[in-house]
């Protein structure tokens, strides 16, 4: 009876320490993230890379954000400054943005104004003047990524003149090799050399359009003579940007007018090729040569309503420009600072071998043009209408004349537009 009452007790005292223990136990609940969305071009392997790294570090350090990253897909005859606005129609329009023709949505009141903790970042002549609403990511420039193993086996160097240039194209493709790789299905990618046409055709000695002139239908019959000739094979019309890193890569192709974020991809694909750059000499005139700092960080006017999200977006710019992360960026774009700060391993005056080849293929006779297609002096939708018409230029008929009449028209037409 006794043994009987004891395992009763021992039963009871179990059941009540098990019951105190649940009544002890406290749910631990972790704080609440803040969801910031970071919309980015998402058109170049390197820069989708990069975005993906710069996010995952930051939220690394910053365990109370959680970083979307969000890139509107591309769409058949649509810029990106087109699909930031499809963004707005959706009211996704936020909250980091990357941006071109950032004026247009500054004028029409989707940007915020960003606070000082952010423009100091940047050097003065990259902030504007008055109330800034864009700061750019960093300068990159265009040119022609060559395969230097191809030129010297056919004894080619690098030209000195427009002439030049074209007896290379005609050495490349006697020799069996497309001369020059287009991502033609890309109307983004159109724009690399409408802004050497634009620059070295179009602006006058002041650096002021003049479409007016006989320079533009002179300009719209070189390009298309890239296709007549046989420097650009037709197949060009439906490959993407992307697809030009095989051209190169594989030796399909000798010449790729592009950015210097390609040579690394090139590369990976074919460690053992030799890259070189060239900017191609102007047909007439002095050579202007691209000085692009067009992409640029925004925040959005909805995301600054809400303080904990814009504190949120003001961390990750901050974290983007800052020490080692952006040196990791631009390592990884082969592409040029727009700090304040010296960044890492100037002092020492060291370069990267990409750097190197940009810097020697700058002549004294050349000179840096900041005037691109869908600055603040382009009409709205200017940038896609031009990049349109390209297109059509080189692997269409139209006549040149309505081409050239049609560019005239909208460029004057939209600069009459009551914004």
């Amino acid at each position: 009876m006794r043994n009987r009452w004891l395992a009763v007790v021992v039963t009871a005292v179990a059941v009540c320490l098990g019951c105190s223990g649940c009544g002890a136990k406290t749910e631990v609940r972790e704080p609440e993230k803040t969801e910031l969305r970071v919309v980015f071009a998402e058109g170049d392997l390197s820069w989708t890379g990069s975005m993906e790294w710069v996010a995952e570090r930051f939220m690394e350090e910053n365990p109370d954000i959680s970083v979307v990253l969000k890139s509107p897909g591309d769409v058949d005859g649509q810029s990106f400054t087109d699909r930031l606005k499809v963004l707005i129609a959706e009211d996704e329009f936020s909250d980091v943005l990357e941006l071109r023709e950032s004026a247009i949505f500054a004028q029409n009141g989707y940007l915020s104004e960003l606070p000082e903790s952010v423009t100091s970042l940047v050097r003065e002549e990259y902030r504007g003047k008055g109330a800034c609403y864009a700061i750019p990511r960093y300068t990159t420039t265009l040119g022609i990524l060559y395969n230097r193993d191809l030129f010297e086996k056919l004894g080619l160097s690098e030209p000195e003149s427009y002439e030049d240039f074209l007896e290379i194209c005609e050495t490349i493709r006697d020799a069996g090799v497309n001369p020059l790789a287009i991502g033609g299905a890309n109307n983004w990618h159109m724009g690399f050399w409408g802004n050497y046409l634009y620059q070295n055709y179009i602006l006058n000695e002041e650096n002021k359009a003049e479409w007016d002139s006989d320079a533009l239908e002179e300009m719209l019959t070189d390009f298309r003579s890239f296709r007549k000739k046989h420097y650009v094979d037709a197949r060009f019309q439906n490959i993407t940007d992307s697809q030009t890193v095989q051209e190169l890569s594989t030796g399909a192709s000798a010449m790729l007018y592009s950015g210097p974020w390609m040579i690394d991809q090139i590369k990976n694909l074919n460690p053992q090729m030799e890259i070189g750059f060239f900017y191609v000499p102007a047909k007439q005139g002095v050579t202007r040569i691209e000085e692009d700092r067009s992409a640029e960080w925004g925040i959005s006017a909805k995301c600054a309503e809400n303080e904990t999200k814009r504190e949120a977006a003001v961390r990750f710019l901050q974290f983007f420009y800052s020490e080692g992360i952006y040196e990791h960026v631009l390592s990884q774009m082969n592409a040029e600072s727009v700090v304040v700060r010296r960044e890492m391993g100037e002092e020492t005056g060291e370069e990267t071998k990409v750097q190197t080849l940009i810097k020697m293929a700058k002549k004294p006779d050349m000179v840096s043009c900041t005037q691109i297609i869908g600055d603040p002096d382009s009409p709205d939708g200017f940038r896609n209408f031009y990049n349109q018409k390209l297109q059509e230029v080189l692997f269409g008929n139209r006549s040149l004349s309505v081409i050239a009449t049609e560019i005239r028209q909208n460029w004057e037409g939209k600069k009459n537009e009551t914004p």
